[in-house]
């Protein structure tokens, strides 16, 4: 079984979003275009709740992109983004979702960040996706 990841296609790390990345619209044709090609398809979103600890409106006195200790973990300060029900949390429309078996949320413990979606930044929660994924292989 090969199965293809599709990580955080979301209008806030787009082009006009809170947190851009640029040009990172050119890639969603190629997704859609490699979906074809996989046994498996699954997507992670980022998905915070507002207040989340990696924002730094969330620390008095705090920047963007400055870092702090929380938690006992080093923590880089983001713009708010991917704020769970606002527009930019959502999946782009352009990126083609039918053959998607599950979407996994990620970023959803105010206390701790989750850049991965295997865990999170302390790798003390495993997200469900990877047994997911170790499931699909066996039954097939």
């Amino acid at each position: 079984m090969n199965a293809l990841i599709i990580i955080d296609v979301q209008y806030d790390f787009l082009p006009g979003g809170a947190l851009a990345v640029n040009h990172g619209d050119e890639i969603v044709q190629t997704i859609n275009d490699l979906q074809s090609e996989y046994d498996l398809v699954v997507a992670t979103q980022d998905w915070h709740p507002r207040g989340h600890k990696s924002f730094f409106t969330s620390h008095p006195n705090k920047i963007p992109f400055e870092e702090i200790s929380l938690n006992g973990l080093n923590q880089v300060l983001w713009p708010e983004h991917c704020i769970q029900g606002t527009k930019g949390a959502e999946l782009v429309p352009e990126l083609l979702t039918n053959a998607v078996e599950a979407i996994f949320r990620k970023g959803m413990d105010k206390e701790i960040d989750s850049y991965s979606g295997f865990f999170d930044n302390g790798r003390k929660n495993l997200q469900a996706w990877p047994i997911t994924l170790k499931e699909e292989a066996l039954l097939k």
